[in-house]
């Protein structure tokens, strides 16, 4: 499987922020929208 960089960038971002919340705030999204990229790219591994 080929990895989708937009989601393992929103990935990263969650990790270093520590937070889905956090993470959202610094990259300009929507909190649920970085917890549903990130279920993605899981499901995805």
């Amino acid at each position: 499987m080929l990895l989708d960089l937009p989601k393992l960038r929103i990935f990263l971002a969650v990790a270093r922020a520590g937070s889905f919340t956090r993470a959202a705030e610094e990259l300009g999204l929507r909190q649920p929208t970085v917890s549903q990229q990130v279920q993605v790219l899981e499901r995805g591994l």
